[in-house]
């Protein structure tokens, strides 16, 4: 049997994917992306300071991810860097909207909806009769005293979605108090930050003490942790930036190693479980990017060394071309995304999941509400209960910040850069911008976000979920598939920026 599921619904931006089944197993897995949209391309030639504002455009989802990724860039450009005052409203703000406010957002209000009692009683009808004689573990905490009753509050409008919608939204207002506008944030700069209410860091504590929906949902998604078994594992390859800067950044390309690692999230990549590298720079420079099979033309080798000597691969985002086939025949618009290490090319998955995998190797156990998390493998409710993970961690985060009353002013480092990278991990995982600059105009700009990573095609990490995932279904309708896609949190808007002028675009239907 074969299955186009596209479009795919519960998502941000326009994917879809072509599936295979045999004899109750998915045997392939296409996906793809047919949205295009110009923003490397937009941003050539434009003044430095416009790129957080343009950059900030592309998705409206994590609306501060962007901005953000693309502010640091600058800030290595400039040689300037943010106070720690400065650090911790950003910290504040993104763990707000871009981790949390998304986060609960895509488990509940997206992904939950695959597992209600409306879904899985009419396509697994087993599994629902399952649920109804299964006790909760945490029922003292979220009060639903069966799986079943759980799962009959999942769907839209319904008390946990209801619980989820009014969370996210809360949690969204506070993040705005700081950015002043989300998405798209209008108080970031390169830098510096501007801040209306100082009072809003006692506001945001305030609100983490007294809030008890956090926690409810958090142990709903444990309950379900424990239900939801069936699906497979792939390989624990994982890459992670790092998330949340400390004290110690200067957004200095020298001394990146050093101020990366004391991330509260520590950068790392992962290969079958263990950390292979934990320095940035070096996981940066292992970035490749392929174009077989799309509709983009091949880029020349034009930097060979960066700045401190090291060597730059021709399929590096530095010395690539967001370039047109005059003839485009439309099938996907995203790129392989490969990884480098040690002579060899992977393909890690990124994201929350990726990110509590680095914590646990690099610093120990990591608790939140008092859950313990230990890996369990890389599969549909890992990453899933992974990302509500992050938001409990985060809640009690939140509650121990403390900023004083220095300045906000930038910082003068030690040296500006021509070829510069904003590095930093948004919630679906690692995320960068990578910036050669003309003077104070932008002479190349190269967006690699973790949707290229875990959507590339030729094998990356959704399409090897996919390929080998047993049926659960009675009837197949691709929900397997579907909640497998899920999981990985996309967001195909972000995935491709394009541009066609005096192209032909020819749709294969």
């Amino acid at each position: 049997m074969d299955l186009d599921l596209d479009p795919i619904s519960r998502i941000e931006g326009h994917l879809g994917v072509h599936v295979k089944v045999d004899n109750g197993e998915y045997i392939d897995a296409k996906v793809g992306v047919s949205m295009y949209r110009g923003f490397e391309n937009l941003l050539k030639g434009k003044d430095l300071h416009l790129a957080p504002n343009i950059a900030g455009k592309i998705c409206g989802v994590c609306g501060a991810t962007h901005t953000l990724v693309s502010t640091e860039a600058l800030e290595m450009a400039s040689g300037i860097f943010p106070s720690l005052p400065t650090i911790k409203y950003r910290n504040i703000a993104y763990s707000l909207a871009d981790l949390m406010y998304n986060n609960i957002t895509v488990t509940f209000l997206f992904q939950a909806i695959d597992y209600s009692t409306e879904i899985v009683s009419k396509y697994t009808p087993s599994v629902y009769d399952k649920a109804k004689d299964t006790s909760c573990e945490f029922k003292d905490i979220h009060g639903y005293p069966k799986i079943s009753s759980i799962l009959d509050n999942l769907y839209f409008g319904k008390e946990i979605y209801r619980t989820a919608f009014r969370l996210q939204t809360a949690l969204r207002d506070l993040a705005t108090v700081i950015w002043l506008r989300y998405p798209q944030p209008l108080s970031l700069k390169p830098g510096s930050i501007t801040i209306k209410d100082p009072s809003v860091v006692e506001k945001v504590k305030k609100f983490m003490k007294e809030d008890k929906g956090i926690e409810k949902l958090f142990y709903i998604m444990a309950d379900l942790r424990e239900f939801f078994t069936e699906y497979k594992k792939i390989e624990d390859n994982y890459v992670t930036y790092g998330l949340l800067e400390s004290e110690e950044y200067d957004a200095d390309y020298e001394k990146m190693d050093e101020w990366a690692s004391k991330r509260e999230f520590p950068p790392a990549l992962i290969i079958n479980g263990e950390i292979v590298e934990d320095r940035l720079s070096k996981i940066l420079l292992g970035v490749r990017v392929y174009v077989d099979n799309t509709p983009y033309d091949e880029w020349d080798r034009e930097y060979e060394k960066d700045e401190l000597g090291n060597d730059i691969d021709r399929r590096h985002p530095w010395n690539k071309e967001t370039k047109l086939k005059n003839k485009i025949i439309i099938k996907n618009f995203v790129p392989t995304v490969r990884q480098y290490y040690n002579g060899r090319d992977y393909m890690p998955t990124t994201g929350d999941i990726a990110r509590l995998y680095a914590y646990r190797l690099m610093k120990g156990k990591i608790r939140a509400l008092g859950y313990e998390w230990e890996p369990r493998g890389n599969n549909v409710i890992e990453r899933t209960f992974a990302r509500m993970f992050t938001v409990a961690y985060l809640k009690e985060y939140l509650q121990r910040v403390e900023i004083d009353k220095s300045d906000l002013n930038p910082r003068k480092g030690k040296r500006e850069y021509k070829l510069a990278v904003g590095a930093h991990d948004a919630p679906r995982g690692a995320n960068a911008h990578w910036l050669v600059t003309d003077g104070n105009k932008i002479l190349r700009y190269q967006i690699i976000t973790p949707t290229d990573r875990n959507f590339s095609p030729n094998g990356g990490p959704v399409e090897r979920s996919i390929i080998g995932q047993k049926v659960t279904e009675i009837e197949i309708s691709g929900l397997d598939a579907l909640r497998i896609i899920r999981s990985f949190d996309p967001c195909s808007a972000c995935a491709v920026h394009l541009e066609y002028k005096n192209n032909i675009l020819k749709l294969i239907v």
